[in-house]
């Protein structure tokens, strides 16, 4: 969100002999709808957790604004005069949103969880330099990043949005004017046809990405540049409007206004209680658009009638005023309280604590930023000076964030080199008495304690149709995946050739997180490991018939492996046994049709039964409660009814291994054992205890390896 309106300022004196455009009267129920948009965002924000469609708001009016604003330049000196525009943006704009940056590292840093933090510097820094809507959209389809938590600074993607925009609105128009100009036609009625042809085809793209990736389309500059063409062309056409409704043969043009204004109010008020937020940016947010146009129209038409009543009281133009900086502090607060108040929501009296709290920052920041310090910088180089010296206070506050990270880190891991002390699953298996130390991974490390190779070349994507084969031979770096095409190299040890035996894993990510134990047993027994796996893809048949794209290629997928495996011969396969979702219980899908598959090869096959899936982020948890909370310890029981996997029927050469009891104690499932973290998130094993996995898990491949025989 910005504060377009003010970029009207002119910075440079126009030409003696230029005849100044007119500039349109100043509709006042603009700054009153600014005021209205930003109330309803917060309120749906701290109380309904909600989406408003305030935000769409504002995309409308920075499109309005900043077509008659470059138009009138055009007018002035006959160019869009980019390097005034750019300074007048950078001038007001640039100040504020990085300050608040910089206060949101320190807020990051006292008062949430150090299980965020390296998401959180990663989201500061890509707010610091607008491009937060593409972080966040990559992010939000990132299988890996799926239980990130809410950012602090994630309603900055709004301002990388409008960034973007302020680079190629100039674009446009100077191009349109130069068309206009070869062509003779008149300039404003070429811009109308251009502004029309971006609406079009963007909204044909929102309506497309959001049926098909609405999480990325919901951050995506192309899905949203109809919003700002809507308002290009609401500035074009309300001259011809007020025109037309303002001629004494139409006195209708008293209560269209005041039917007009009130409409949309009423739409802007209430779009968020009938509309979801997986429904933007495509059909749902015409209704915000639509309501804003219906306002600015009244406005234009009836200035102080009807719904400008309403707007152009003081106090809701005092919240136009504030609605950037109000809009800036409003998130980052709210976050800091949810987290520390373990809510999804705020009280009544918490959101108003939060209300106050951002009002008032916004008020300070308001008269200081926005009133105070620009006043000295109205030239180009003044105002580029000041948007630099504000990046780099942002920038530099993330540098230091991200260094107190690193210090952390490597203290913490420092103090976890003595296995002795951190003997992970071997304090379950053997009974040992360990004795207190800091945990490992930390929580700062959590989160990314999985195989390099997860979120690389060594794994498909969650709609990805062909499998990719990684291959490790003993004594190979872990995080160090082969090129995964399959092809022998001279001495034909990409097929196993020269070692003991060749195991291929194969499953999705549940399975993927025993390569740490799979390997460590494979250096000790002379092992060539395979690895196919698959993002969230199970390995049941039929699931062609779900109709989802990610079923239809993880049922491609899994036939594919199969045959690749038939081609590799392998001594033994290691796949799923159940499966621990976010249901209840253990569950058995249908895998016997693919265990007989598998065993068609020739091949046995190690059926693994599933980990649990604690249902919330462990690190997270711990950060919050520590390490021995109940809170984050769970019920055995509520994820296994025992004797259900001893009693599962699986076709003989299809060997049943259950490790739970490494990871779980008799009732219970702690988030850390033998002082190792077990969890990154809130199903997946760390890498770090996958590892002291490994002796066990190897003694059950090696005993299916020398009798594939018994089942």
């Amino acid at each position: 969100m910005s504060h377009p309106a003010s970029t009207s300022d002119a910075t440079t004196a126009p030409p003696a002999t230029a005849r100044p455009a007119a500039r349109p009267p100043r509709l006042r129920e603009i700054d009153g709808l600014r005021g209205l948009a930003i109330v309803v965002i917060a309120v749906y924000h701290i109380w309904f957790d909600r989406v408003s469609g305030g935000v769409d708001v504002f995309l409308l009016l920075s499109g309005f604004f900043i077509t008659a604003s470059l138009l009138r330049s055009v007018d002035r000196t006959g160019s869009v005069a980019p390097l005034a525009f750019a300074s007048r943006i950078v001038r007001r704009i640039f100040p504020p949103a990085l300050v608040v940056v910089a206060a949101s590292v320190v807020m990051a840093v006292l008062w949430l969880p150090r299980a965020t933090w390296l998401q959180q510097v990663g989201d500061l820094l890509a707010a610091a330099l607008y491009y937060a809507n593409w972080h966040l959209a990559l992010n939000s389809v990132d299988y890996l990043s799926s239980n990130n938590g809410a950012s602090i600074v994630q309603h900055y993607w709004s301002m990388g949005v409008q960034a973007q925009f302020y680079v190629l609105w100039p674009i446009l128009i100077a191009a349109a004017v130069a068309v206009a100009a070869r062509t003779g036609r008149s300039p404003r009625r070429t811009l109308a046809a251009a502004l029309a042809l971006v609406f079009a085809a963007s909204f044909a793209f929102a309506l497309w990405e959001t049926a098909e990736n609405q999480a990325f389309a919901y951050f995506d500059l192309r899905a949203r540049l109809w919003q700002f063409a809507a308002g290009g062309l609401l500035a074009l056409a309300l001259p011809r409007l007020r025109t037309a409704f303002t001629d004494p043969a139409a006195p209708q043009a008293k209560w269209t206004a005041a039917l007009l204004g009130w409409a949309g109010v009423a739409v802007l008020l209430g779009a968020g209680f009938f509309l979801e937020s997986t429904q933007f940016p495509g059909l749902a947010a015409l209704w915000p658009v639509g309501g804003a146009c219906a306002v600015v129209t009244a406005a234009s038409l009836s200035p102080g009638a009807g719904a400008g009543r309403l707007l152009n009281t003081g106090f809701v133009q005092w919240l136009g005023d504030l609605s950037y900086t109000l809009y800036l502090w409003h998130w980052p607060i709210l976050i800091c309280y949810l987290t520390a108040t373990g809510r999804d929501t705020a009280t009544l009296p918490g959101g108003l604590g939060i209300l106050a709290a951002a009002t008032a920052l916004a008020a300070a920041t308001h008269w200081a930023l926005e009133r105070r310090l620009t006043l000295g910088q109205r030239t180009k180089r003044g105002a580029f000076a000041l948007g630099a010296a504000s990046m780099a206070f942002a920038l530099a506050a993330c540098a230091a964030m991200a260094g107190y990270i690193a210090f952390e880190r490597e203290r913490l891991a420092e103090a976890a080199h003595d296995p002795a002390r951190h003997p992970g699953a071997a304090a379950l298996a053997e009974g040992l008495e360990v004795a207190e130390a800091d945990f490992t991974p930390s929580t700062l490390d959590a989160a990314l304690d999985y195989d390099p190779a997860l979120s690389g070349r060594c794994n498909q994507t969650m709609t990805g149709y062909e499998p990719v084969r990684c291959d490790f031979s003993p004594g190979d770096d872990p995080g160090e995946e082969s090129d995964g095409d399959g092809e022998e190299d001279e001495d034909g040890a990409a097929d196993g050739a020269g070692t003991a035996a060749t195991v291929v894993m194969y499953g999705g990510s549940k399975i993927w997180q025993w390569l740490p134990a799979v390997l460590d047993a494979a250096e000790d027994r002379d092992w060539h490991v395979i690895a196919f796996t698959k993002n969230a893809c199970i390995i049941e048949t039929g699931q062609e018939a779900l109709g989802e794209e990610r079923y239809r290629s993880c049922a491609a997928w899994n036939d594919a492996v199969v045959a690749e495996i038939a081609a590799i011969g392998p001594d033994l396969v290691l796949t799923y046994g159940s499966r621990v979702g976010y249901e209840a219980y253990e569950t058995f899908p249908e895998y016997t049709d693919r265990y007989e598959q598998l065993l068609a090869t020739g091949t046995p096959v190690v059926a693994l039964r599933d980990t649990p899936s604690p249902r919330f982020d462990i690190p997270l948890c711990v950060d919050l409660n520590g390490p021995d909370a109940n809170e984050c310890t769970v019920d055995r029981a509520s994820y296994y009814d025992e004797g259900a996997f001893e009693a599962l029927e699986v076709p003989a050469g299809v060997h049943k291994v259950d490790l739970t009891g490494l990871i779980c104690d008799g009732d219970a499932c702690p988030p850390v054992v033998g002082n190792v973290l077990v969890y990154r998130d809130d199903a997946h094993l760390t890498n770090t205890y996958a590892a002291t996995l490994g002796p066990y898990l190897g003694d059950e491949l090696a005993a299916v390896l020398a009798n594939p025989a018994a089942g």
